[in-house]
């Protein structure tokens, strides 16, 4: 019987001990909020209002930011990619629509297969495939404004001119 108590009392010490270290060491998870539906409902006026939005949806709602890092992300970093796009327009291995730098961006975002940076494409497709989903189809499901206001902020921040009409506003007024 003594055995058993000595069993007990050791099971119940390490079940302590461990509940202990459980509440009082490892630091909570406080996981941030969802990602917030973005203020895509007021249409941008100003091309700063759209740089805003297009920021704000690729650090939120597009989740952009998750995988394209400079940190050896699951996917190529974005801060130049309106200047290495005109680059891969003439890739050889290059066989989407686009024909220029926006509609390259655009293309990116809505059909990410049409063409995978080497490297990056799902395993066994030889880059054929692109891990990325569309942004229009999946969950991320960005409206025509949030992807113009995506391309906007990255050629903003790659530091290229802005080509992106402003919503209600046709190209070239």
């Amino acid at each position: 019987m003594s055995r058993f108590i000595k069993a007990a009392a050791f099971s119940l010490f390490i079940i302590g001990l461990y509940t202990f270290y459980s509440v009082f060491v490892i630091p909570p998870i406080n996981p941030g909020g969802p990602p917030s539906e973005s203020a895509a409902s007021d249409e941008p006026a100003t091309i700063e209002e759209i740089l805003a939005l297009g920021e704000e949806v690729y650090n939120g709602k597009g989740a952009c930011s998750l995988c394209h890092t400079k940190d050896g992300g699951r996917a190529p970093a974005l801060d130049d990619s309106a200047l290495v796009a005109k680059a891969r327009l003439s890739t050889p291995g290059y066989s989407g629509k686009a024909a220029d730098i926006e509609s390259y961006l655009y293309e990116s975002l809505v059909d990410p297969s049409a063409y995978v940076v080497p490297g990056y494409g799902v395993s066994g497709t030889e880059d054929r495939l692109s891990p990325m989903p569309g942004v229009r189809e999946s969950s991320i499901g960005l409206n025509e404004t949030e992807i113009l206001a995506v391309i906007a902020y990255l050629q903003s921040i790659s530091g290229v001119e802005i080509t992106v009409a402003l919503p209600g506003e046709g190209k070239g007024e």
